[in-house]
């Protein structure tokens, strides 16, 4: 116990504990998912094709925005029951290796449509 001066919260603590190191990793996971959906049905809207293999495969089923939206659901699950069941030294490989192919395809599209639209 201390009778010492309690601790008052700044703003900038208070953010530092609310974003951690696995939030942020959660955020930019997040962020090249919206990256890699938005370039994708936008670029599908401008006549380009989807070459993954397993959304074509659901497309006749779900329609294009169906598969798109449940295999990003399934990759999160498997991603966050993956993160659960780690010890935390590990856990952030998990946000980063889903964030890493999901923004690497979102830069791509994004340079095909720019291509498309810009020679």
């Amino acid at each position: 116990m201390s009778h010492g001066t309690p601790q008052v919260d700044t703003p900038s603590s208070t953010i530092s504990h609310i974003l951690t190191d696995d939030h942020i990793l959660w955020v930019v996971t997040m962020l090249a998912l919206v990256l890699d959906v938005l370039t994708t049905l936008y670029g599908l809207g401008r006549g380009l094709a989807e070459l993954n293999p397993v959304v074509l495969a659901f497309i006749p089923t779900l329609g294009v925005v169906g598969s798109l939206l449940f295999l990003k659901v399934v990759v999160l699950t498997v991603a966050l029951v993956a993160w659960v069941s780690l010890p935390k030294r590990y856990r952030a490989a998990i946000p980063i290796g889903v964030a890493v192919p999901w923004g690497i395809a979102g830069l791509m599209n994004t340079q095909l449509i720019l291509v498309t639209l810009f020679g």
